[in-house]
């Protein structure tokens, strides 16, 4: 069989042969900073890593728990924003140090306030950005079509069937949009044509009450119906389709009009979770509130024997029931905690080549992967 090949790309005048299935094993090997530079040696290269099927076979490979870093920076002349990304070692609660590598670092155009930041799959969505942070590339979306403050009520998420990044967005309220309330939902595909948002129906008008979190293509928040009624709403990026995931209990609902309290959607080995922190009370708990489909959330866990920090979970990571937690806000030191089944806490601490000064649950995100898509 007669096996394709490529020039190997060098600045000499001999060109040598090397077969494209080789070229491809060794790139596949290399870590994707590396990668990023290769693509500016040759177009050859070029169209080899930022391709598809490549991109798609380096993801088969299963990669380790990380963490991707944001620590921004502020201009105090400008006020522009800037955020430095960076990737931790991979995650065990064996080591006391978590090693960083600096990723890239983006800077906003425009002075910006806080808005919720949301990673998936390998991107960011950041306000009106969008950033590859392994690469540093941004996409800036189009002006969305309302009046009202648009960096609220957004959620970020991945189509795994047509290998698609979303945002939809949720109008902040229904008051005075009786005759429009259900065809004022909108959404974004990035790389679609044309570059705008869409409209899109939805038969059940509401607002937000959460962030949002991904799973399998489909995004799941907290919100309120126009009827009064707190649920766990689901919307398929497949289908553009909104639905009542799950009914909200009474205690949870209790307990998450408490603000003294924090809540956090999460992935509880594949089903959607919320987390509801009791951290300050003198004995601090956590309890996780499990949904299923077509049915009202229960209480699926509790943790008792926390150490005295005000925790914010992030994740559940293993059968045992694992979780992760990260100071809700320090200052001087950037920590997590790792709280295993028997109720033993271990305190990791980032070590970081940058001048942190504040640490919070916005600074870091589970889960990280490399990605090369090209936005």
């Amino acid at each position: 069989m007669i096996r394709r090949s490529l020039p190997l790309c060098n600045k000499s005048k001999t060109n040598v042969a090397v077969p494209l299935d080789l070229q491809i094993e060794i790139l596949r090997r290399l870590p994707s900073k590396s990668l990023v530079r290769f693509m500016l040696v040759c177009k050859s290269w070029q169209e080899i890593i930022s391709s598809k099927s490549f991109i798609r076979l380096r993801s088969f490979f299963t990669q380790p728990l990380r963490f991707l870093l944001v620590f921004s920076d502020k201009d105090e002349q400008t006020g522009r924003l800037s955020f430095s990304f960076f990737s931790s070692s991979s995650l065990s609660s064996s080591s006391t140090s978590i090693t960083t590598t600096f990723l890239s670092k983006i800077i906003f155009p425009l002075p910006r306030v806080w808005f919720p930041s949301y990673y998936v799959n390998g991107l960011m969505n950041m306000g009106e950005i969008i950033c590859n942070p392994c690469t540093g590339r941004t996409a800036y979306l189009p002006k969305l079509d309302d009046n009202r403050d648009t960096t609220l009520g957004r959620f970020f998420g991945y189509d795994p069937i047509n290998k698609q990044y979303k945002v939809l967005w949720v109008p902040p309220d229904l008051a005075g949009h009786a005759t429009r309330r259900f065809n004022q939902y909108q959404v974004f595909t990035l790389g679609a044509k044309p570059n705008k948002w869409r409209f899109i129906d939805c038969g059940i008008p509401h607002t937000t009450s959460s962030k949002g979190l991904c799973i399998d293509g489909v995004v799941y928040y907290m919100a309120r119906t126009d009827i009064g009624l707190t649920c766990l709403m689901k919307f398929v990026l497949n289908s553009e389709k909104f639905n009542i995931f799950a009914r909200v209990s009474d205690e949870t609902k209790a307990l998450f009009s408490d603000f003294k309290s924090s809540k956090t959607l999460i992935n509880y080995h594949g089903k959607v979770a919320l987390a509801i922190s009791h951290t300050t009370k003198p004995v601090p708990s956590i309890d996780l509130f499990l949904f299923e489909e077509g049915k009202q959330d229960y209480k699926a866990k509790s943790f008792n024997n926390l150490p005295p920090l005000n925790l914010r979970t992030k994740c559940v990571i293993n059968h045992m029931g694992d979780i992760i937690f990260a100071p809700s806000y320090t200052r001087g030191e950037a920590n997590i905690i790792y709280h295993d089944f028997e109720g033993a806490s271990f305190k990791m601490k980032f070590d970081l080549d940058v001048n942190q000064d504040c640490f919070n649950e916005e600074s870091y995100f589970v889960g990280y992967v490399e990605s090369l898509v090209m936005i």
